[in-house]
């Protein structure tokens, strides 16, 4: 599909079946990325990356982490990361996090990207495209993929330009339980992608869970996954034994049902139809009957379905003393269960506030040729009454902001070792 008509069809989807459209229309602005991409054209430069580029930057612009678009993985691109990540301060700038590039370390302090200064680069932005006005929330990893160069200055002092490198997507980390001095247990679940993971973490680990006397849940950069992987989880937040139904509380939300919404969910379930399992089959008949049913209705009010009936028993457990850990990064599912525990009250929340991806809901995918675009078709009620959580997510307990420190050293942790519960 030409890059014109792609633009066209999107930004018409963005205005017609977008559950967010009426709470960001202010952010919409094509012209610069519609510009750029004709002048590309004009200059005999158009390519799928810079197609990707120009409508990845408008969805930053949005400010909804619920909106993406991707570029499908051939000979020609491969996804990639740049092995680190850096979070800004009144500071400065700072590596937080190296996962892969061995040239850099946390604390390392970014006194460039190609060549100018990250305070200048926030200034001259048009159209903010880092997700947030508050420097330790900006999401930088865009940015810096599409950098050639980044000058450091080294915790001894020395200065380094580097040509910044490509390495394969980071991989999700791994789940652990730790125990701390004076018998308190941390607690990471990893990515909440894979519900029977997150079960045989706490299982293999259910005495030490139930006998401590002061739990750490740890979410601070827990980008969340299905929802069925919070259900573990749950004993250790809930004050008392509850359904799952009390603990999940208000699902209801208002869908976008317009016909081009029903037919590219339809168009998604067809191929389950043939799937081997037949409980598969059936669930994809009964969707697929309903957004048959449903389509052209426009905006409707209902109640989003549950992980498990909702009647299901979470039986209380573990110790009185619950600390959940949080930051910007904690999002969609893990945020969810952050969103459980401050209703809850049991645990102390410890950190920054999250993200702020509750608010839209049943995402919808559009095919373009080797591009796949995602948006939401559903809105929280308690977004459109006004009380949401989007761009200022849910706030901690005890907020604490960000410093370059933390690139070396775990305060949030040591914060939670000495909190008083009395």
């Amino acid at each position: 599909m030409e890059s014109n008509k792609l633009l066209n069809d999107l930004f018409l989807t963005m205005r017609n079946d977008y559950a967010g459209w009426t709470a960001k229309q202010a952010r919409h602005n094509p012209s610069p990325f519609v510009t750029m991409l004709g002048q590309a054209y004009y200059d005999r430069r158009m390519s799928s990356l810079l197609v990707l580029q120009a409508v990845n930057q408008y969805c930053a612009g949005m400010r909804d982490r619920n909106l993406s678009f991707a570029l499908a993985e051939s000979e020609s691109y491969h996804p990639f990361s740049r092995g680190f990540t850096v979070r800004r301060s009144l500071e400065g700038m700072f590596v937080d996090g190296v996962t892969q590039e061995l040239r850099l370390q946390p604390g390392d302090q970014v006194l460039a990207i190609n060549r100018t200064a990250p305070e200048r680069i926030v200034k001259n932005l048009p159209n903010p495209l880092l997700g947030s006005d508050e420097p330790e929330r900006e999401q930088w990893n865009g940015y810096l993929k599409m950098a050639k160069h980044l000058t450091v200055r080294h915790s001894d002092g020395q200065e380094e330009t580097l040509e910044l490198a490509a390495y394969p997507l980071d991989r999700p980390a791994a789940g652990f339980v730790q125990l701390l001095p004076g018998g308190t247990v941390l607690l990471n679940p990893g990515c909440l992608d894979d519900p029977d993971a997150v079960q045989r973490l706490i299982d293999k680990n259910r005495q030490l869970l139930d006998g401590c006397p002061r739990l750490i849940l740890d979410l601070r950069r827990n980008p969340g996954g299905c929802e069925e992987a919070l259900l573990p989880l749950l004993p250790y937040l809930a004050h008392r034994d509850a359904t799952i139904g009390e603990l999940f509380g208000d699902r209801r939300i208002r869908t976008n049902y317009t016909k081009m919404n029903c037919s590219r969910m339809i168009h998604t379930l067809r191929p389950y139809l043939t799937a081997a399992d037949s409980e598969v089959q059936a669930m994809a008949r009964e969707l697929i009957a309903h957004y048959t049913a449903m389509s052209g209705q426009g905006w409707v009010e209902e109640t989003e379905e549950l992980c498990a009936p909702a009647q299901t028993m979470i039986p209380r457990r573990g110790p009185e003393e619950v600390i959940l850990l949080t930051d910007t990064w904690c999002e969609k599912e893990a945020e969810l269960l952050v969103q459980i525990a401050h209703k809850e009250g049991r645990a102390f929340l410890l950190g920054r506030p999250t993200m702020g991806t509750l608010d839209y809901r049943t995402p919808v995918q559009v095919r373009y040729d080797e591009f796949t675009f995602t948006y939401p078709m559903s809105r929280t009620m308690a977004s459109c009454e006004g009380h949401g959580v989007d761009e200022i997510g849910i706030s901690p307990d005890d907020l604490v902001p960000w410093t370059s420190l933390e690139c070396t050293q775990d305060l949030l942790l040591v914060r939670a070792m000495q909190h008083s519960f009395s």
